[in-house]
C-alpha cells in the first residue's frame, strides 16, 4: 500500500524532522530544500517500523486501542470525538483524515519517537477534525498538529482543526480548504511558538485578512512562553489558555499601525538630529535624522567631494561615529589621505604640501586605531544591488549609521533607461535607510543648464540633478554647491555658495544659503559671508 512519511531526519542538512518521503518514494527536505528522485530515495531511506501492513493487522484486533492520552491530559471523550486511537503497546497513534463526504481516506501514523507517515491518499482529505464541525460558524481555531487541535478543543469547546503536516503545509492546506475556513466569522491561528510557526501564521493570516486573529502562546498574567496548545493543557493552564486565546491579536498587514502601536514613540519629544560640520547647516536643517537621505549636487570640480570628506572627518572626530564610504571616482588611498588631512589640517594628498613623513605615518596610525573609517574599494560604474548589499553589510557587521555615496549617477550609467533606473534606485534607497535606521549622504551629477555653466558659478536647481524627479521625490534634503572656478579674484574663486534646494522636514530652509571659504594651506572649508564681485 502507498504511504507517505513525514518529519524524518535529513542526511544532507542534519535536520532531525524536516524530510518528507512522498508516495512515490522520492524525498523533499523542507529545511534545506533538497529533492531526491525516486530511485535514489529507495536506495537511501529506511522504511518505518512497523510497516503499513503490520498496522493493518493491528487494527483488525478489537482490543488493540487505548482511548485517551494521560501524558498529555487529553481526555478519552476528546480522543473519541476526533476518532484518534492508539495501539495497546502505545507504539502507534493513528489520526484519521476524512474527505469532504465524511469518509476516511487516509491515516497518519505516529511513533513515540515522532516518526510519522501517511497511509492512504491524503491528497483528497480535508483538515484534521474538519468533518466534525459545520461551516458558517462563528469561530474556528487552526493549529499546527493533531494533538494541539484536540487539546485546544478540550479547553475551548469550540471548533478546532489542524493542518496536515505542520508549518510547512499550513498555507497550502488552508488554501485547499479556504471556502470552509472562510465561512467562519473569525479564524484564530494558533501555530507553534517558533520561527517556522510564526512565519506560517503570518502567511495564513494574510490569506484570510481582516477576519484572522493570531494567538500568542504567552500567559496574560505571567511571562512564561509556551510552544503550543498541548503545553498549556499539560501545565494545567486551561483558564490562562482561554484568556490568551480570547486576546489573540487581529491580523494587520506589515506596516499598518494604530495610535496605540506608536504611543511610546509619540511620547518622546522631538529631538535635534546629529549636527553637520557647518553650524549654519545644522541650524537650518535641525541636524540629520536616521532614515533620511541627503542629496548634494554641483558642477565638475566645484568641491562637493571635498565637502563630503570634511563631513566624514567631523563624524569621526567630533561625533565619534563609524562611517561607510563608497567613492566610485576616487581610489581608497586618496580618500584615506584626504580624511587624514581634514583631521590634521594637512594636505596629505599633495606631494609638496607642508607635511612630514613622520606626521603622515602617525596620522595613519591614529586613524587605523580609531577603527571608524570603512571604505569600499572600487572605481567606475557599479550596480545598485551590489552597493545596497555593501551598505547593509556596513550596518549589520560594523554598526555603521552614516553612509557616504559618491556618486549616485554611476549606479545607473549602464542602464538603458537611466531616469527610470534612478527612480527605482531612489525608492529602494529610501526604504533601506528607513529599514536600517541609517543616514545616507549622496552626490549627484548635474545636467547642463541653460546659460552660465555650473563650473562658472551657474545657479544649481533641483531640475539640474540627473534623474531629478526621482531624487526630489525621495530625498529629505537637496543641496546645491555653486562656485566659479574661472573667477579671477582669488577670494571669490575659493568661495562656494551652499544653497538649500529642498527641505522636507520643515520647508523653512528651502532657498537659504551661506558661504564656504576654502583655505588652500590646510584644505579646510569654513563658513563665511557671501561676497559679491561688486562688493570687492
Amino acid at each position: 500500500m502507498n504511504y507517505e512519511k513525514i518529519h524524518q531526519p535529513c542526511g544532507d542538512c542534519e535536520s532531525s524532522d524536516a524530510l518528507t518521503v512522498n508516495l512515490d518514494g522520492s524525498t523533499k527536505c523542507f529545511a534545506c530544500g533538497k529533492y531526491t528522485r525516486t530511485q535514489d530515495a529507495v536506495n537511501t531511506v529506511t522504511l518505518p517500523t512497523p510497516l503499513p501492513k503490520q498496522v493493518k493487522a493491528l487494527k483488525e484486533r478489537p482490543d488493540a486501542f487505548l482511548m485517551g492520552f494521560k501524558d498529555r491530559r487529553i481526555l478519552s471523550s476528546t480522543s473519541e470525538k476526533y476518532n484518534v486511537t492508539q495501539t495497546a503497546d502505545s507504539q502507534l497513534t493513528i489520526y484519521p483524515y476524512y474527505d469532504k463526504d465524511g469518509c476516511v481516506v487516509a491515516e497518519k501514523l505516529r511513533t513515540p519517537e515522532k516518526k510519522m507517515w501517511f497511509e492512504g491518499d491524503k491528497s483528497t482529505s480535508v483538515l484534521f477534525g474538519q468533518q466534525l464541525f459545520p461551516k458558517d460558524g462563528k469561530v474556528v481555531t487552526i493549529t499546527e498538529g493533531e494533538f494541539d487541535a484536540m487539546a485546544a478543543y478540550q479547553m475551548l469547546k469550540t471548533p478546532c482543526v489542524s493542518v496536515r503536516t505542520g508549518a510547512q503545509s499550513a498555507l497550502s492546506d488552508c488554501k485547499e480548504n479556504f471556502k470552509w475556513l472562510d465561512s467562519h466569522e473569525t479564524i484564530v491561528i494558533s501555530f507553534d511558538n517558533d520561527e517556522a510557526g510564526k512565519k506560517a501564521a503570518e502567511e495564513v493570516a494574510e490569506l484570510f485578512g481582516s477576519k484572522a486573529r493570531v494567538m500568542k502562546h504567552r500567559g496574560v498574567a505571567e511571562s512564561v512562553e509556551r510552544k503550543d496548545a498541548c503545553d498549556w493543557l499539560k501545565d494545567r493552564k486551561e483558564a490562562e489558555f482561554v484568556r490568551a486565546w480570547q486576546e489573540s491579536e487581529w491580523y494587520k498587514p506589515e506596516g499598518i499601525v494604530t495610535m496605540a502601536d506608536i504611543r511610546d514613540r509619540l511620547l518622546k519629544p522631538p529631538e535635534l538630529g546629529v549636527p553637520w560640520c557647518f553650524p549654519t547647516l545644522t541650524e537650518l536643517t535641525y541636524g540629520r535624522r536616521r532614515g533620511e537621505l541627503f542629496g548634494f549636487g554641483a558642477g565638475v570640480g566645484v568641491g562637493k567631494t571635498d565637502v563630503f570628506t570634511q563631513q566624514i572627518a567631523f563624524d569621526i572626530e567630533t561625533l565619534n561615529k563609524k562611517v561607510g564610504v563608497i567613492y566610485l571616482e576616487q581610489n581608497v588611498v586618496e580618500t584615506a589621505q584626504r580624511v587624514m588631512g581634514k583631521l590634521d589640517k594637512k594636505l596629505y594628498h599633495i606631494p609638496d604640501a607642508e607635511w612630514t613623513r613622520d606626521g603622515y605615518i602617525n596620522s595613519i596610525d591614529r586613524l587605523e586605531a580609531r577603527d571608524q573609517l570603512y571604505m569600499m574599494e572600487h572605481f567606475g560604474t557599479m550596480d545598485w544591488a551590489t552597493i545596497k548589499s555593501i551598505i547593509r553589510f556596513f550596518n549589520k557587521a560594523y554598526g555603521i549609521e552614516h553612509i557616504y555615496l559618491d556618486h549616485l549617477t554611476a549606479l545607473s550609467a549602464n542602464e538603458f533607461d537611466e531616469r527610470r533606473a534612478l527612480d527605482g534606485i531612489m525608492a529602494d534607497m529610501a526604504g533601506l535607510a528607513q529599514e536600517l535606521g541609517i543616514i545616507i549622504h549622496f552626490i549627484s551629477h548635474l545636467t547642463t543648464p541653460d546659460g552660465k555653466s555650473h563650473e562658472e558659478g551657474g545657479r544649481v536647481q533641483e531640475k539640474h540633478f540627473t534623474g531629478s524627479r526621482a531624487i526630489a521625490r525621495w530625498s529629505h534634503f537637496m543641496f546645491g554647491l555653486e562656485r566659479n572656478k574661472q573667477e579671477e579674484n582669488l577670494i571669490l574663486r575659493q568661495t562656494t555658495t551652499f544653497r538649500v534646494l529642498k527641505d522636507r522636514f520643515t520647508g523653512r530652509a528651502t532657498g537659504m544659503k551661506f558661504g564656504l571659504l576654502y583655505n588652500q594651506s590646510n584644505g579646510i572649508l569654513s563658513e563665511t559671508a557671501l561676497i559679491t564681485e561688486e562688493a570687492l
